[in-house]
């Protein structure tokens, strides 16, 4: 088989060239986001019966920032923001009413009111003033009634609840629409509060003890809420789903905390808000859990992407988001070879040499910490080689779990063979994952397989051992598939088999081990050796095609290491799926070894493939007798003989058509 080439196991930007970052146009996040624009331009324009936008991202991200960017870029956004004050009602100070003020018009109309009613006390003519309020308030109906009222009040000589007439809550500045991001919610936070005095024992409030929360802040313009706050606290998105059907905010308080003045009502405030609910795939999901038919409901969703596929307008736009990402963080400037490798580590946080990741956060960090190192070496340009320290550091203050593992290596307590044959033994490739740890790593694992007369079962000792999960269990029965197909017959097989993970201690899952397991059992079934200077990695399917897995490079890295310990011989190296070329990613030094010819990289489409390369033989055919798959049929012809077996199947002989089957 043709191993792979070092130039296939890193993406190529040869095509790419840019001097220094420096000379390139800064773009937003929110710039590469052309589904979300899409998304808030739709919401901007769409009537009262859409709910929300759903805006699922990533952890990390700053939802704030990217969706106030979008809104900023949108040609018209949406703005219907006003002024809002709560004054005493004249018919009733239990309920005080609320008046919409044009933006930025709330100080000077309280000032007006003030004019005006110094002028009304005095029992002077205010109508000058009064047509000066109407004018500015573009004549509002309930604006005037209520002038109207408050000059008959006064002329009354009537008492107010309040020394000062207007509670302005909501003052707005009428360019700009209201964007409120909300954190850390409670009820009172989110909805507004009435406030209570005491006085000699007793309990009023009025409409200077009104607090308006961040749904009436955010009226007119865009209120931004984490899902996450609401999957934890659901009363407040039932309270704020209502508010936002009506089209009206009232005054209640939480159910386990009763006004304490029941007869206090002030009026409902109308709502015109354009909702975003932000959140990760998962919090959508059990969000959708709590609310139905809410997300029924909800036509608008989009996503944030981070990943993008190599070409010169995504290259352009990635160049673009490091430049902004200097310039915010104020860093050195960076040389074309620190961008490439700045491109090289996004390509594998994608796991694909032609796709590039956005992933801000990411970006950020390890710009921040290659500008550190540039800084102490009292450069002033970024280069590749501050770029790979950075990358280098963050390995090493990491890695300390590697570290115990490869010990058990150095020790001996680990056994795994980088050289040699053995029959019925294969090496498997793994990644490690551990919870609260951002570091993956490969760990290469000991597969075994063993036959004996039996009555035709494979026993898969992690499942038997409740070690392996639903994946895992289900790739054993695809081997189960193959095997069946390729070798079934008339007559029971006289075999069973055992198939283990050696010194795995933990849960196991995933599909990858199949071919390992496949093939370690196609070597105990013919008696035939496999190498172990070669590791394998792959899923099947029942017609013994390869398929893709995931953790390339973290499982290759992990064989390396092992075999860089117990020391190279020039004909290590793994075995992949052809069809995961393209995530191939590799270190340095694996690159280097594969140039060097001290480590192999062998892509295969078919177990027949991977049997050749692990057992140095053809597969041949089942009629082949000098072929691999030919000397398993014939010992299992032998072995269902009645006269050469004293009769010892006889009795299940009618139980079996395959040679494997799961417990």
């Amino acid at each position: 088989m043709t191993e792979l080439a070092p130039e296939a196991l890193l993406p190529d930007f040869s095509d790419f060239s840019t001097p220094l970052l420096s000379s390139v146009q800064p773009v937003s996040f929110a710039e590469t986001q052309a589904r979300a624009a899409s998304a808030i331009l739709r919401l901007n324009t769409a009537s009262k019966s859409c709910p929300a936008l759903l805006l699922s991202g990533y952890p990390g991200v700053n939802y704030e920032k990217i969706i106030i960017d979008l809104i900023d870029d949108c040609p018209e956004p949406f703005n219907n923001s006003f002024d809002l004050c709560y004054t005493e009602n004249l018919d009733n100070p239990f309920k005080p009413i609320w008046l919409k003020l044009k933006p930025g018009s709330g100080i000077e109309f309280c000032d007006l009111l003030d004019e005006m009613l110094k002028l009304l006390r005095l029992h002077l003519d205010a109508e000058a003033v009064v047509k000066k309020i109407l004018k500015k308030q573009n004549n509002d109906q309930k604006i005037e009634q209520y002038l109207t009222d408050l000059s008959a009040h006064v002329a009354q000589e009537l008492p107010f609840t309040h020394p000062i007439l207007v509670n302005l809550m909501i003052d707005q500045d009428g360019e700009q629409p209201p964007v409120i991001y909300a954190r850390d919610l409670t009820w009172r936070s989110l909805f507004g509060s009435i406030n209570y005095v005491t006085e000699q024992g007793s309990v009023y409030s009025n409409h200077h003890l009104l607090e308006p929360g961040l749904v009436r802040e955010a009226n007119g313009g865009y209120l931004i809420i984490p899902v996450d706050e609401l999957l934890m606290k659901p009363t407040l998105w039932f309270k704020l789903h209502n508010a936002l059907s009506t089209g009206y905010l009232d005054w209640s308080s939480p159910e386990d905390t009763p006004p304490q003045t029941p007869f206090f009502h002030p009026e409902a405030t109308p709502l015109d808000i354009k909702l975003i609910l932000v959140g990760d795939r998962i919090s959508m999901a059990d969000f959708n859990l709590i609310d139905n038919e809410f997300a029924e409901k909800t036509f608008l969703r989009t996503d944030l992407v981070t990943e993008f596929p190599y070409d010169e307008e995504s290259s352009a736009l990635f160049v673009g988001l490091l430049s902004t990402i200097r310039q915010h963080l104020s860093l050195l400037d960076f040389d074309e070879s620190a961008i490439k490798e700045l491109m090289r580590f996004s390509c594998r946080l994608c796991e694909h040499q032609r796709l590039l990741s956005f992933h801000q956060t990411q970006l950020e960090a390890l710009m921040q910490l290659a500008n550190s190192i540039a800084k102490e070496q009292g450069v002033e340009v970024v280069t590749v080689a501050h770029i790979k320290a950075a990358l280098a550091e963050q390995e090493h203050r990491l890695n300390y779990i590697v570290e115990l593992s490869d010990q058990g290596i150095v020790d001996e307590q680990i056994l795994l063979q980088t050289e040699g044959e053995v029959v019925g033994q294969i090496n498997g490739l793994s990644v490690i994952q551990i919870m609260g740890h951002p570091y993956d790593f490969g760990e290469p694992v000991r597969l075994t397989a063993t036959v004996h007369m039996g009555d035709g079962d494979v026993a898969d000792i992690e499942r038997k051992a409740e070690l392996a999960g639903h994946i895992h269990a289900k790739a054993m029965m695809i081997i189960h598939g193959y095997l069946s197909t390729l070798f079934g017959t008339e007559n029971p097989s006289p075999l069973s088999a055992n198939l283990v993970f050696e010194q795995s201690y933990s849960e196991i899952d995933g599909d990858s081990a199949a071919l390992t397991g496949l093939c370690a059992l196609l070597s105990a079934l013919a008696q035939q050796p496999i190498y172990q200077h070669l590791s394998v990695t792959g899923a099947v399917d029942q017609f013994g095609n390869v398929q893709p897995v995931g953790g390339l490079n973290e499982k290759i890295e992990g064989f390396f290491r092992v075999c860089s310990i117990q020391g190279f011989n020039n004909k290590q190296g793994v075995v992949i799926p052809a069809s995961n070329q393209l995530q191939l990613i590799l270190s340095d030094e694996v690159v280097d070894a594969v140039k060097k010819g001290k480590f192999h990289i062998y892509p295969v489409t078919h177990v027949e493939e991977a049997v050749e390369l692990l057992m140095g033989c053809p597969a041949g055919s089942i009629d082949d007798p000098n072929s691999l798959f030919g000397r398993i049929r014939h010992r299992l012809d032998e072995l269902e003989r009645p006269s050469e077996r004293n009769g010892l199947l006889s009795t299940v002989l009618h139980r079996f058509r395959s040679l494997v089957g799961l417990a």
